[in-house]
């Protein structure tokens, strides 16, 4: 007998709702009483008919009071493992699923052996939460006390990297290279250096696609549909292309998020969909954060002028008849109703200070440990000299030599080492958060919860942190 381990992973915050996980004899039904608990199922041969047949079918699907409202399956090979189909076989495809005034996020990882201290267990996270496109409304409604007090009250949710949700720009360059020109790549990132060790240029162009897949993609849904999932905070990071990319490539010139050198999402296309959400839910304030942390340099960065040049176009789209307007890191201490009244509900900063858990080291890891350690290491005090606040939950574990290679290695399109810690890692960073924030970081500043493949737990976390901080 031949098996493959799946661990199954749920968040549940709406009355009357299930999740259910199946394999062949097998089944799992969790309620919100099993949030932020692991369980395990198996796809083993035994179950499956036929002989020669391997390959069982795992399934998720969302009930509400025994109704079926989603489903999602993977067909899995016992024997060796592999997905032989099903509709998550790719991360970015993975997307939430917005219905009857539900949100469903969930995420799926094709595991391997186990080599380079991954798991070898396939995993699934499903969420089921509220549809958040209104929350700061619900809980501040205009006019009312919490209103009255100060933006800085809100504990505000980030997807980290938020413009690498789509490879659409980097497939553009990506396709255009040959290996007569890879090097721009190697040169600029470190990690390409590993696999040029390993393998020629020509083979090194076929690969990269799953380089840059496990490398930089953190986000599965656009950006509207994080804003209906609850995100406020966005850091982006806009940049013009390396010359060479627009050069051999259709890429247009303009400021992309980028991931070192690779580009993700266009600066003009995330202004125009946060204005467009703003236009229709206007009690809700958002606020980005250009920065330009670890951006090469020949990705010249914008101007203040170009900056700005863009916000406004943006801004001069919308239906609010000049109502919506951007505001400054000033509008952090303003309260909720001022920024509202004066149309300031797109709140922009570029490279603002900010009181971050995040360091290299720590971060670089497969295990929670050593980010809840950087959580326990901050306070108060510390809060203090910082116009913000940010708590990651995420490893970035493709800085681990080792775990991004075999990532690589063993890929397709649901094998990133991003993937594989995200479920394990919001099952305790997450309820840390919770606990702990209200009495160890008290100053008046937001606090930032930043996360990969950004979903329901971690926005529930921080509206009911929002909450308490607003009735202080």
């Amino acid at each position: 007998m031949v098996s493959k381990g799946i661990t199954v992973y749920s968040y549940i915050s709406v009355a009357g709702y299930e999740v259910e996980f199946s394999v062949p004899n097998g089944r799992i039904i969790n309620t919100a009483n099993d949030n932020h608990s692991a369980k395990d199922l198996e796809i083993e041969s035994k179950n499956i008919p036929g002989r020669e047949n391997y390959t069982g079918r795992f399934v998720w699907r969302v009930l509400q009071n025994s109704r079926e409202i989603a489903n999602r399956y993977n067909d899995i090979n016992s024997l060796t493992g592999n997905l032989e189909g099903g509709n998550m076989k790719s991360t970015l495809e993975d997307q939430s699923i917005f219905i009857d005034g539900v949100v469903i996020s969930y995420g799926f990882y094709d595991a391997g052996s186990g080599k380079a201290g991954l798991t070898d267990k396939d995993q699934c996270f499903v969420t089921v939460t509220a549809n958040q496109s209104t929350w700061m409304g619900s809980l501040a409604p205009q006019g009312s006390p919490a209103a009255m007090k100060p933006f800085s009250r809100f504990v505000l949710v980030a997807p980290h990297d938020d413009g690498m949700d789509t490879m659409q720009n980097s497939d553009t360059v990506i396709n255009a290279l040959d290996s007569s020109n890879i090097f721009k790549f190697k040169d600029n990132i470190p990690e390409l250096r590993w696999f040029g060790e390993l393998l020629p240029s020509e083979v090194l162009v076929h690969m990269l696609p799953d380089i840059v897949y496990a490398l930089a993609i953190t986000q599965k849904d656009t950006i509207t549909s994080m804003l209906g999932l609850g995100a406020r905070y966005f850091e982006f990071r806009p940049a013009f292309p390396i010359p060479l990319f627009t050069e051999i490539s259709h890429l247009e010139n303009k400021p992309y998020f980028q991931h070192a050198c690779i580009p993700g999402l266009a600066y003009d296309v995330f202004l125009d969909q946060v204005v467009a959400f703003l236009d229709t839910h206007v009690a809700e304030i958002v606020t980005f954060h250009i920065r330009w942390d670890n951006i090469v340099g020949e990705c010249r960065h914008p101007t203040t002028d170009e900056l700005n040049a863009a916000i406004q176009t943006a801004l001069s789209k919308s239906k609010s008849n000049g109502h919506l307007k951007c505001g400054t890191i000033d509008c952090l201490t303003q309260s909720i109703d001022e920024l509202r009244s004066s149309g300031q509900r797109l709140i922009c900063m570029i490279e603002a200070d900010k009181y971050d858990s995040w360091t290299a080291k720590a971060y670089a890891t497969l295990t929670a440990d050593p980010i809840i350690e950087r959580f326990e290491s901050m306070n108060t005090e510390g809060q203090e000299s910082h116009p913000l606040t940010v708590l990651q939950c995420q490893a970035t574990s493709q800085s681990i030599k080792e775990v991004l290679v075999y990532s690589v290695f063993a890929a397709n399109a649901a094998t990133s080492c991003l993937s594989s810690t995200k479920a394990m890692l919001d099952q305790q960073t997450l309820p840390w958060i919770k606990d702990n924030v209200l009495t160890r970081l008290r100053a008046e500043r937001p606090i930032v919860i930043m996360n990969d493949f950004i979903d329901g737990a971690t926005v529930d976390v921080a509206i009911n942190l929002s909450r308490a901080r607003l009735a202080l």
